[in-house]
């Protein structure tokens, strides 16, 4: 055991000291300015992963957690220790520091955007299966399910399938709701995401459906969107309202009515971005690899001139755009997405990144490129996590 200085948080939630050999050390469950005793997990050449065994000197911003199943060990949540006005800055200042270590670019623009309600907002939960049925999360950094009888973060709509549902035959399930429609739907799978025919599920009511397939009405912009239970969704609707309308003001009115060329989708999803944002004579190209996704955005851009590629967009053969929304999963673009974007001699480029360090990565590899990075726009659309979302506007420089 050893005692130490916590000095900032750090991308991924942890919190970040110095141990008295010099390496350092990541540890979870701290906060800047304590004084914690730590025990060593996991030791490498450089840093050290380290458990919480007791703070000695408590911040100021530490906080009980407002659900009772953080004690459980739930970790579906893992900034609840931590006073919610403190989570937007934290946030800044981990995109901040990975721009710097990352890309090393010290000199972006980065500001605030908004964030979500805390509590009972999410349409969208990805849950663990126990043996006996009940659902839940797992423990931060292990394959435990802890089971839950309600959820702090979850729409009410979705409460009544997390406390009485009884799962069989498959490992996880996906449960899902529209705020406004009042749909709700619940997908078996295992833990990759593949579809489990086999899976059963008890004790719900009768308006619930069952199944990849089944399709939930969400509304964001004023546009009833249909989404399949197995096509990603934004986390609910409020979070939607937030990424689209950053991507309005990042894109701009002359790239999003197609002024400067067509615009490119990628990694559209179920249309998103097209069916919100752009007029219905503006052509776009709207390229995902998802096969559920590609339907579901054939439904929703049905009536704007919008071509489905469905196909990996890192494998997609680049045309000519005026714009390009880039919305990619957790990973991030990486060489060859940003590659494939060049290839577009775009314009205007609107990065969505859902990650800090991949997003500085991809934003240092678009600089590279030849693109300026006009500004980073940070959204909480996490609460109670240390997740983050960036969007990012860049103009190819002449």
């Amino acid at each position: 055991m050893e005692r130490v200085q916590i000095e900032r948080l750090v991308a991924g939630g942890d919190a970040l000291a110095r141990m008295s050999d010099g390496r350092v050390a990541f540890v979870d469950g701290a906060l800047p300015g304590e004084t914690v005793d730590i025990e060593v997990v996991q030791s490498k050449k450089d840093f050290v992963k380290a458990r919480l065994i007791e703070v000695v000197d408590s911040s100021k911003d530490r906080v009980v957690p407002a659900c009772p199943h953080v004690a459980d060990g739930c970790g579906g949540c893992s900034w609840q220790h931590l006073h919610t006005a403190i989570h937007m800055s934290a946030k800044l200042e981990i995109v901040r520091e990975s721009l710097r270590r990352v890309a090393k670019l010290g000199d972006i623009d980065v500001r605030e955007g908004g964030s979500v309600p805390i509590d009972h907002a999410r349409t969208t939960l990805r849950m663990a299966v126990m043996p006996s049925g009940r659902m839940g999360f797992r423990r931060a950094q292990s394959n435990e399910v802890i089971g839950i009888e309600s959820c702090l973060v979850a729409h009410p709509l979705l409460q009544e399938l997390i406390t009485d549902a009884r799962v069989s035959g498959a490992s996880e399930a996906t449960l899902r709701c529209g705020a406004e429609s009042g749909d709700r739907g619940v997908w078996l799978h295992d833990e990759r995401g593949r579809n489990v025919k086999t899976a059963v599920i008890e004790g719900i009511a009768d308006d619930v459906q069952v199944g990849r397939r089944a399709i939930i009405r969400e509304t964001v912009h004023g546009v009833t969107l249909e989404v399949s239970m197995s096509s990603f969704f934004q986390s609910s609707p409020q979070a939607a309202e937030l990424i689209v309308s950053a991507v309005n003001d990042a894109a701009g009115d002359a790239a999003l009515s197609g002024e400067d060329g067509p615009i490119i989708d990628a990694y559209g999803g179920c249309g998103l971005f097209g069916a919100t944002l752009i007029d219905l004579e503006v052509p776009v190209t709207l390229v995902e690899s998802n096969k559920s996704a590609c339907a579901d955005a054939r439904r929703n851009l049905r009536d704007h001139r919008a071509r489905i590629e469905e196909i990996a967009f890192e494998q997609w053969q680049p045309t000519r755009a005026g714009l390009v929304i880039a919305d990619p999963a957790r990973s991030g673009l990486g060489k060859t997405g940003v590659s494939t974007i060049v290839g577009t001699r775009a314009k205007t480029v609107v990065l969505v990144s859902c990650d800090a360090v991949a997003g500085a990565r991809d934003i240092g590899l678009l600089v590279e490129a030849g693109y300026a990075c006009n500004g980073v726009t940070v959204l909480d659309v996490f609460p109670y996590t240390h997740h983050v979302e960036m969007v990012s506007r860049f103009t190819l420089e002449s």
